[in-house]
């Protein structure tokens, strides 16, 4: 169990979850923020700036991720190999969701599943490139945290983007997805616990 989780199961680091939560919104800002530029330039007809968004926000979002993972679980570094991983399969995974929302076919009801999908199979990439298959395994918690953060993601983008300008829609999402990723990956505090 990492330090984080140790002291939000003894009940109460909420400044751990704060602290967690800020970082994680980090991460996230750069992927959400390309995804939904990418979006907007593909329905838009520019594909071509659409792949460049996603492709560079999932690189940044990886590069946040390699440099503030430590800030959430004390010590931890991603090894240079997880960060190629993170960024490519975020960058496929990207294009192909913005595809998929892009779809004639593609409704509300399906960006559940779809969503999940896709977060799922980053989660076991992730696991795999940071060689779980040959240790304790695929977390599958972790996995769980990314699919249901993404697959209401989807739902909410949906939404949203009929109703708020681009850069309220980037701060929406990313602070939700931090926040789903944060409760269900770390987990809640025991609300008897003191707190910090």
């Amino acid at each position: 169990m990492s330090p984080l989780k140790t002291r939000l199961a003894r009940g109460g680091c909420r400044g751990a979850l704060l602290r967690a939560l800020f970082w994680e919104s980090i991460q996230n800002l750069p992927l959400v923020a390309g995804f939904l530029l990418g979006l907007d330039a593909w329905q838009s007809g520019r594909w071509g700036l659409a792949v460049a968004w996603a492709v560079g926000g999932s690189a940044l979002g990886a590069l946040a991720i390699w440099a503030t993972e430590a800030r959430i679980v004390e010590g931890h570094r991603e090894p240079f190999r997880v960060v190629l991983s993170n960024a490519l399969v975020m960058g496929i995974l990207s294009v192909a969701v913005i595809a998929y929302l892009s779809s004639a076919w593609s409704r509300w009801w399906t960006d559940l599943v779809a969503g999940s999908l896709a977060a799922l199979l980053l989660g076991v990439s992730q696991d795999l490139a940071a060689g779980a298959a040959g240790k304790e395994g695929i977390d599958w918690g972790h996995c769980a945290a990314l699919a249901l953060a993404f697959g209401c993601t989807l739902l909410g983008v949906r939404v949203l983007v009929a109703f708020l300008p681009p850069v309220a829609n980037i701060l929406v999402v990313t602070a939700l997805s931090a926040m789903a990723v944060v409760l269900i990956d770390y987990g809640r505090p025991d609300p008897g616990g003191s707190g910090s």
